[in-house]
């Protein structure tokens, strides 16, 4: 296995899922089940293989998951760092995006009154970036290693029908 570049791997597919959590309306596609953060895992290991020598290509299943891991956690932390550069530059757009909604809607639902007067308050005004982390944390890792594990698995089964 090659280290150099299992880490580049690891940082670019980071920096994929980063991008697609971070970033204003690209994170909208992590609706569909994290698939931005999953894309990670999944760039981590198309570029070792196409990167690395011939005779390391071959990812065995500890360290897929050592590289999707990783890829999770540098995505986490460059994605902190995204979101709190927005933030800086837009301020906290997702709750002004919600407000701008709820004053442009003729009746609000009964559901939603409440929560169109608590989204006012001042603690939603703020970064939350020690919240932002911990969740990303818990998920990119998660995520990460199962886009790793996927693409694991259908490379191996194209390598098997290719084989046979």
């Amino acid at each position: 296995m090659d280290n150099r570049i299992l880490y580049q791997g690891a940082v670019l597919g980071g920096t994929v899922a980063a991008l697609t959590d971070a970033m204003p309306l690209l994170n909208i596609i992590n609706c569909l089940c994290c698939l931005g953060i999953i894309s990670g895992g999944v760039v981590a290991v198309l570029f070792y293989r196409k990167t690395a020598e011939p005779e390391y290509r071959d990812l065995n299943t500890p360290s897929t998951v050592q590289l999707g891991l990783m890829a999770g956690l540098f995505g986490a932390f460059i994605s902190f760092g995204l979101q709190y550069i927005v933030f800086k530059i837009m301020g906290n757009w997702q709750i002004e995006l919600l407000t701008n909604m709820f004053e442009n809607m003729d009746e609000l639902p009964a559901l939603w009154e409440n929560l169109y007067e608590e989204i006012q308050n001042e603690e939603y005004q703020g970064f939350a970036g020690m919240a932002i982390l911990i969740r990303s944390l818990i998920i990119f890792p998660v995520f990460s290693l199962i886009g790793a594990l996927i693409t694991k698995r259908f490379i191996g089964r194209k390598q098997e029908s290719s084989g046979n």
